[in-house]
């Protein structure tokens, strides 16, 4: 979903109307009333992406206002209506930013040709659309985090563009499992400067822990996880998932605002638990909760952490409880991953034939076998020959 934030602007009420109806389903469209001089300031967090003008009669003073609108807000773009379009007209609005100059009643596919360069300028419209894999833990201390890094460094070993993005707001540390790396920025600096997203700043923000492989980062500061809004999540996972084939979220453990609209985004949800009963009571009263916000069980995946066999809870009794088959298993392997915490480094490159990186390695191939299969086409696949046994 590629959605935009539009604001309107006319100083005609019935022109305001039908531009509002024939952009109905293009965007979160809102509208305002008035010359364009007289338009509101923006408050914190309520920057359009684009403004529409109905410019009538007043092109050269609407321009003036561009220019200066343009110079505050670089990353807003424009669109405006107007008849009698001179050569010297379109040069005063090349000048002052205008994207796009449309006539006064532009008709429907116009409209939304000109929406969807804006789209592709902002990364929004590339056509890509990745994978958006989201990690809660049933209890602390399941292994969540360290499951949502490797796994997203294993994504990236295998050749995906990927990002583990830290939406732990409360005590995110997902970068130490991979990196010391200092991060150039946190996910409450994208949130405070949301107006300014796009797929340039958003790379600025990271951190590349391998070719393939950015991190955003949680904020340092518990207290700075107030500035994150839902729409920011809104914002910055559907232009993730245009830029990447994988966006790995570490969600940690509540299921607040926040965290319900990122797994509203998310593709598949990996519940992440071991086989004690504590974990097991946690895990159905998570699952109930997915029930009741809607999520088919197919999108639900559960991943047992630390699996050793001849424990008191089988994997048979534990999908009885909580009514869903278990997606993955990863063995117990101790040494690894202590030592993987403890010296900030993925465990593909410190233990490379560990079991729990060669789990990782499997999982991670067979996502990104459905992501090619997927992204192939119908047609692709219709004409594949078969494999020679």
């Amino acid at each position: 979903m590629n959605t935009l934030r539009i604001l309107v602007a006319s100083p005609d009420r019935p022109r305001l109307a039908q531009l509002m109806q024939l952009l109905h389903g293009d965007g979160i469209v809102t509208a305002t009333e008035g010359p364009l001089d007289r338009l509101p300031a923006f408050a914190p967090g309520t920057l359009p992406d684009v403004l529409i003008v109905d410019s009538s009669g007043k092109g050269d003073a609407d321009l003036a206002v561009l220019e200066q609108l343009g110079q505050r807000h670089p990353q807003m773009s424009f669109i405006v209506l107007r008849e009698g379009q001179s050569p010297e007209f379109l040069l005063h609005a090349m000048r002052a930013g205008v994207r796009e100059v449309l006539p006064s009643t532009p008709d429907g596919p116009a409209l939304k040709g000109a929406l969807d360069r804006i789209r592709y300028k902002m990364g929004f419209g590339s056509g890509h659309s990745g994978k958006i894999l989201a990690f809660v833990s049933c209890k602390g201390g399941s292994g969540a985090t360290l499951l949502a890094a490797n796994l997203a460094h294993a994504l990236a070993l295998d050749g995906s563009k990927t990002a583990l993005l830290d939406l732990n707001l409360q005590f995110g540390d997902a970068l130490l499992f991979l990196s010391d790396q200092k991060p150039p920025g946190t996910l409450a600096d994208v949130a405070r400067n949301i107006e300014r997203l796009d797929a340039a700043f958003l790379a600025s923000s990271m951190v590349n822990v391998d070719a393939h492989f950015s991190v955003l980062a949680a904020p340092e500061d518990p207290a700075h996880g107030m500035d994150i809004k839902p729409d920011h999540i809104d914002a910055l996972l559907t232009l993730a998932r245009s830029q990447y084939d994988f966006v790995v979220l570490d969600l940690g453990r509540g299921l607040d605002a926040l965290a319900i609209r990122a797994l509203d985004h998310a593709d598949l949800i990996f519940p992440v638990l071991q086989t004690t009963m504590p974990y097991v009571r946690d895990g159905k009263r998570l699952m109930e909760a997915f029930g009741a916000l809607g999520y088919p069980k197919s999108k639900v995946r559960l991943v047992v952490n630390r699996y050793q066999k001849g424990g008191d809870i089988s994997l048979d009794d534990l999908e009885k409880a909580l009514g869903n088959k278990v997606a993955q298993i990863i063995p117990n392997h101790y040494e690894a991953t202590a030592a993987s915490v403890n010296q900030g480094v993925p465990i593909a490159r410190l233990a490379r034939t560990s079991p729990v990186a060669k789990a990782l390695r499997t999982w991670s191939g067979t996502l990104t076998a459905v992501q090619e299969e997927e992204s192939e086409g119908w047609l692709a696949r219709l004409f594949r020959r078969p494999q020679k046994a």
